[in-house]
């Protein structure tokens, strides 16, 4: 773990001359004891949820304090979110969130990255007495302080109430914003330890799912070779159940193979092969492909290009438009449409290629998980890879793929790629 102990020096500092004396010495070492029962109890933990709860113990008991909460930060929505409640009456803060802004104690200090000490709640403006009215705890002082690590804002911490019954001061003020600096690095260790078992986890899936894809890839090689054979004999026939049955088994060969090349684009690293290609050709002959699928549901496939070329690597590309080409049919109903469009993006080195259809759309809960690993929304019919390979694909491509989405009106996805490799665009 990285060193977090405070400066002695700054928490001296409220000292004055006091610092050589007995008596100094003595309150000295009263902040220092509690910053060192706090690292004690956080130090050596790397499970998160364990790391919040101690360390909501740890500053309470520091700060001497009736009540304290730790909220963390949501990026992607702006706000804080409660995480851990420890006090007297909780109600249910844990499912409470509060947004990033100065209308809130919390929100001001995630907002500012200050400190703020509040003596007496109810004459600051930004206190919600809502908070009270719904925990039934009456707040008096508060001290909130934020929570930062390597530069990276988490969130806050929130002490509320000396159990003396004063309102906290300076020294308290210090005290919490050291407190703080120490569960903000527990925090963010256990949060880089978290990822690092999940990259572990994923690599080690990945070298397995690589295995098993390159073996079952070569039996279906050996699958097409005859295929073909039995196609060169059945030449000429249209209604045998031989031939009926013979479709049936080329169009889960089809699937299986789908399935396998998923497996292997996501479980390996690898550059694009940039070749220039007519982007309008391209567009066009993936939906030719599915171009059966979709008669098959009743859905109208619908392209328009307008853009002449680009270096990208076109059958990695082409599988991106045919994942989401495949999902848009699967989404929509009978009389459905799925458009297919290429355009220029907003600016000049980057081009726009956007599926968009008039289908089901995507619950708003699983707008986040869709691009995870396995995550479907077709239960045993999908795979989950599909999105998955999508987004890396792109993001190889130095490209962003960009989705809107609500339930009954349809999904727009938008992939935005360079027009020319990186090291051409520079050049």
């Amino acid at each position: 773990m990285a060193d977090t102990s405070p400066n002695p020096t700054r928490l001296d500092s409220r000292l004055g001359s006091a610092d050589r004396s007995p008596a100094g010495a003595d309150a000295c070492a009263v902040p220092l004891q509690a910053l060192s029962r706090v690292s004690q109890v956080i130090a050596g933990d790397l499970d998160l949820p364990a790391v919040l709860a101690s360390s909501i113990r740890a500053a309470a008991d520091a700060m001497n304090a009736e009540a304290c909460s730790i909220l963390l930060q949501d990026e992607d929505a702006d706000e804080l979110r409660f995480h851990h409640v420890d006090g007297p009456q909780t109600g249910d803060l844990a499912q409470a969130t509060v947004p990033i802004n100065d209308n809130s104690i919390a929100g001001w200090v995630a907002n500012h990255q200050e400190t703020t000490l509040v003596p007496d709640a109810y004459e600051d403006s930004r206190f919600t007495p809502a908070y009270d009215r719904r925990t039934g705890f009456r707040t008096r002082s508060v001290l909130c302080a934020p929570l930062v690590a390597k530069g990276r804002p988490l969130g806050v911490i929130q002490v509320l109430n000396r159990r003396d019954g004063r309102p906290f001061d300076a020294a308290d003020k210090e005290l919490a914003e050291a407190v703080a600096s120490l569960i903000a690095v527990a925090i963010l260790n256990a949060e880089e330890h978290q990822a690092r078992l999940q990259a572990e986890r994923l690599a080690t899936v990945g070298q397995t799912i690589a295995g098993m894809a390159h073996f079952v890839k070569n039996i279906l090689n050996g699958l097409r070779a005859g295929s073909f054979i039995i196609d060169q004999h059945l030449d000429g026939e249209a209604e045998s159940r031989v031939v009926h049955g013979w479709q049936i088994v080329k169009r889960n060969m089809q699937r299986l193979s789908t399935v396998v090349l998923d497996m292997l684009s996501y479980s390996t690293d690898r550059k694009p092969l940039y070749r220039p290609c007519s982007i309008s050709d391209l567009c066009e002959d993936v939906v030719a492909l599915l171009q059966h699928q979709a008669a098959k549901k009743g859905v109208t496939l619908v392209t328009a290009c307008h853009v002449e070329r680009a270096s990208v690597d076109e059958t990695a590309i082409s599988r991106c438009l045919i994942n989401l080409v495949g999902n848009a049919i699967d989404a929509s109903d009978e009389g459905g449409m799925v458009w297919v469009d290429a355009d220029p993006a907003e600016t000049p080195d980057r081009f726009v290629l956007r599926v968009r259809d008039n289908g089901c759309g995507i619950p708003s809960e699983a707008i986040d998980k869709i691009f995870d690993a396995f995550y479907s929304t077709k239960g045993s019919k999908g795979t989950g890879l599909g999105l998955a390979v999508t987004m890396k694909t792109v993001q190889e491509h130095h490209g962003e793929v960009q989705v809107a989405s609500a339930p009954g009106e349809g999904t727009t996805f938008r992939l935005v790629l360079p027009v020319a490799p990186p090291e051409e665009s520079a050049g």
